[in-house]
């Protein structure tokens, strides 16, 4: 919890709060916390062409954050008969990973090495036409900005989709420390701390404090030139 905010209640219910929101202004506690990220998660899903019909779904290991994004799969997909997760991974062991995940019992876990692979085509082998990165807001937000710093706006325009593959980003529009609060909810474990920042990470860090809406707008930002790109090229 934030420690200028103590001890304010929830917006919603009146308990006591975990987290204070500065980008919307509201207090939330650790359940509807959990709930307000899982609304965006859904939605961020839908945005991003949605889990289609295929009853496989592979995600890419990323580190210990992707203990809390498979937690939230589990609650999204759970109630679907039949589903399998396929984590892949380079040249580490998982079996700590599946012994330490308390998913759904409707959900089958497997593990892959993709070493020396390309990931589209170890999820195309695998059954699954949805890739699932772990890939939060601080992140994609760090990656705009440091583009457009760099000078190499070009990056903005790579799609992660490659078809038939669709990449689901849910953390997209999340930041790093609602997930951290929520891995707690979820019993999850803990996300790692990040690795130290870049220049533009440690820019975007400062301006954040005092502009929170920042990160937000950086990714619409980048959302809008992809349109135009894609726009562009259909009309040539």
């Amino acid at each position: 919890m934030n420690a200028d905010y103590p001890v304010k209640p929830c917006f919603r219910c009146r308990a006591p709060s975990v987290i204070f929101q500065r980008y919307s202004g509201r207090h939330l506690c650790a359940l509807h916390l959990k709930a307000d990220v899982l609304a965006r998660v859904k939605r961020t899903i839908r945005l991003d062409g949605g889990l289609g019909k295929k009853p496989i779904i592979a995600f890419l290991w990323e580190g210990q954050a992707c203990y809390c994004l498979l937690h939230v799969m589990g609650e999204i997909t759970g109630r679907r008969p039949g589903m399998e997760f396929v984590i892949f991974h380079q040249g580490m062991s998982l079996n700590l990973v599946i012994d330490k995940l308390s998913l759904p019992s409707s959900i089958r876990i497997r593990t892959e090495d993709i070493t020396g692979r390309k990931v589209k085509d170890a999820v195309l082998l695998s059954g699954a036409d949805r890739l699932v990165r772990c890939t939060t807001l601080d992140e994609e937000a760090e990656q705009v900005l440091n583009s457009l710093l760099s000078g190499k706006c070009s990056s903005l325009f790579e799609s992660e989709n490659a078809s038939p593959v669709t990449c689901l980003r849910p953390f997209r529009e999340i930041p790093a420390g609602e997930i951290e609060l929520v891995a707690r909810e979820l019993k999850a474990l803990a996300c790692e701390d990040r690795e130290d920042l870049s220049d533009a990470g440690l820019f975007l860090e400062s301006l954040t404090k005092s502009h929170p809406s920042v990160p937000f707008s950086l990714i619409r930002y980048k959302d809008r030139l992809c349109d135009l790109e894609l726009s562009r090229s259909e009309h040539d």
